[in-house]
């Protein structure tokens, strides 16, 4: 199998461990487990065994996942190794060679890269600044075809941090309901919203949603590697065949703290946590900006760990990338990964003082 190389996850995995100033990351600055747990909940780790668990997830977490959704029980649900799991194992279940899936980007480009690889016809929907980064409804009504499996997005979205009103949300449902599509929405920065309240998810919207998710962004807890999927019954029992030949299980010590933070009064905490943090370094990021409006501009994220900033410099971004890694030791994300060259993203989820620092090498780098 012939498969792109997922040049995001490359150049990240190759260095932001390497620089003083990771600003590449899109979710929220981690807890530690001390900070996270109480101290009996930490005396609680010593008791799990560590074992294999029910390989679609234990039977506490999914009842305790599905609650966060309308009307839907264990059955609906499938605990995953992270979401990038989640979305390998729905694009092996949903979609065969010669499908087409309509896939609006910029985006998370896992998707994308399996589908393409497993022979999909992949159309693309281009998210443009000056429509506030929202699809096209047009668009997306004129790349539906009788060969159409799959509208897939992400909202909140990847990298612009842009947030779909309600009613395109149900405009997006009625063009996959007319075509009995399926239609997929990485849901992994919800909770995450900014001058909202938390968005409701596809899968309480439309019968044939399935939504993948997980704790790395907006829940700010990246190391657990704990993603889910929530879908139709048939569909998900479907994935749950195909996890047998993944990973066959998740880890038990992230099973036993998923199911505590996940509970609402402790997810609500922690999403606050995340959302002021955000606040505070959105509003940090716009000032900036303002300051240096002769090299950067950007529309403001809604939701979200990250901002897409446009800069003023005739330089492609892959190489500014490396030059202001390479010169300053600042971690950004070029746009031209998604398709956008011209644009950085900048993550806003650090610790303020460390996006601080951040933003004031590259701002001598661009002004040098």
């Amino acid at each position: 199998m012939q498969i792109e190389e997922f040049t995001l996850e490359r150049i990240q995995s190759l260095y932001e461990n390497l620089v003083e100033f990771n600003l590449s990351d899109s979710g929220v600055h981690p807890y530690s487990l001390k900070e996270l747990l109480t101290p009996q909940q930490l005396l609680g780790l010593h008791e799990v065994e560590l074992g294999y668990g029910w390989t679609n997830g234990g039977v506490e977490l999914r009842d305790t996942i599905a609650r966060l959704y309308k009307d839907r029980d264990r059955d609906n649900v499938m605990v995953t190794n992270g979401s990038a799991e989640a979305n390998f194992i729905l694009v092996m279940t949903l979609l065969e060679p010669g499908d087409e899936m309509v896939l609006v980007v910029p985006n998370y480009l896992q998707i994308r890269g399996w589908a393409k690889a497993l022979g999909v016809t992949v159309k693309e929907i281009v998210l443009r600044e000056d429509l506030g980064w929202l699809p096209d409804l047009d668009e997306v009504r004129a790349a539906v075809t009788p060969k159409t499996k799959l509208i897939s997005l992400c909202n909140p979205n990847n990298p612009t941090g842009s947030l779909l009103p309600r009613e395109t949300m149900d405009a997006l449902v009625d063009i996959a309901r007319e075509h009995d599509v399926y239609l997929h929405a990485d849901e992994i920065y919800k909770g995450s919203e900014l001058d909202t309240e938390e968005s409701i998810s596809f899968a309480d919207l439309y019968e044939k949603a399935v939504v993948t998710a997980g704790l790395s962004k907006a829940m700010a807890l990246p190391g657990l590697r704990l993603g889910w999927l929530v879908g139709p019954a048939r569909e998900i029992y479907e994935t749950w065949q195909r996890k047998d030949y993944t990973s066959i299980t998740t880890g038990a010590l992230s099973e036993y703290i998923a199911n505590i933070v996940l509970q609402p009064a402790k997810r609500a905490e922690i999403l606050t946590r995340s959302r002021r943090l955000l606040r505070e370094n959105r509003a940090f990021l716009t000032s900036w900006i303002g300051d240096h409006n002769n090299l950067f501009s950007y529309l403001p994220p809604r939701a979200g760990g990250m901002a897409f900033v446009r800069y003023n410099r005739d330089i492609n971004s892959s190489v500014l990338v490396d030059r202001v890694r390479e010169q300053k030791s600042v971690m950004l994300v070029p746009g031209d990964v998604y398709g956008l060259d011209g644009y950085i993203r900048i993550g806003i989820g650090a610790q303020k003082h460390h996006l601080e620092a951040g933003l004031s090498r590259l701002a001598d780098f661009m002004r040098e």
